[in-house]
């Protein structure tokens, strides 16, 4: 099972507090082992929230069998925001996605939020989008394909009161087009859950772009669109 939050989403906490029952174990993962805040900062606010929440040991942010200890001894994992580039570079670097893979499949629930949730898709084109304000790529990273984990890609944190909003919007379609693949558009205070590939709860204000485009050209285009569509965003932006 899959928790997908865009910011602060009480009725996900709710949600998430009954599928985990009152004994529970939940770890939190930050977007680089060298942002340790990020994990203890998650921790207080799930404790705040009513959770058992820890954070990684200090060994297990490099050891992965360490790591692999502490993610099947809890019953859910929270990957948190951050940027993006940087969590991508280092749930490579663990291999946490084989990790994630057989945690769910075994039970375990992933709670993820804003670059937790981006790294889940099969790459992370939206990142780069907003071009008005988008994740730098502070790893350094060129390839950007990412879990997979779902069939579509995530967009958190949109503000339609933004000025620049519709442009937002385009950048997010054109997306969708040259993927072949839909994004959901996640503002403040929504989110979603899902059993395998289907939603099975949403909150929130939410929304979802299709691909527009004749689905062979999808297709055909989706080999070389997502280093271009990052490429291209972050020459834009710069």
């Amino acid at each position: 099972m899959l928790f997908i939050y865009s910011g602060d989403v009480p009725a996900l906490d709710r949600r998430l507090h009954y599928e985990l029952g009152v004994s529970h174990r939940l770890v939190t993962i930050p977007y680089s082992p060298d942002e340790h805040w990020a994990a203890f900062e998650a921790r207080d606010y799930f404790n705040a929230c009513g959770f058992n929440a820890h954070v990684l040991s200090k060994d297990a942010y490099r050891e992965k069998q360490k790591l692999r200890d502490e993610i099947f001894t809890s019953d859910a994992v929270y990957l948190s925001g951050g940027n993006t580039y940087q969590f991508l570079a280092y749930a490579r670097e663990i291999g946490l996605f084989s990790l994630l893979q057989t945690f769910e499949a075994l039970g375990g629930i992933i709670v993820a939020e804003s670059a937790g949730s981006i790294i889940l898709s099969a790459d992370i084109s939206t990142a780069a989008i907003p071009t008005t304000c988008p994740d730098e790529n502070i790893a350094g990273i060129m390839e950007f394909h990412a879990m997979g984990r779902i069939p579509f890609h995530v967009s958190p944190h949109f503000d339609p009161a933004s000025p620049l909003a519709m442009n937002e919007i385009g950048e997010l379609q054109r997306l969708a087009d040259l993927s072949g693949r839909s994004v959901l558009i996640l503002q403040d205070g929504a989110g979603i859950v899902m059993q395998d590939d289907d939603v099975i709860f949403s909150v929130g204000l939410s929304s979802w772009l299709s691909a527009t485009v004749d689905k062979r050209l999808a297709v055909a285009l989706q080999e070389d669109s997502i280093e271009r569509v990052i490429l291209d965003h972050q020459s834009m932006a710069g």
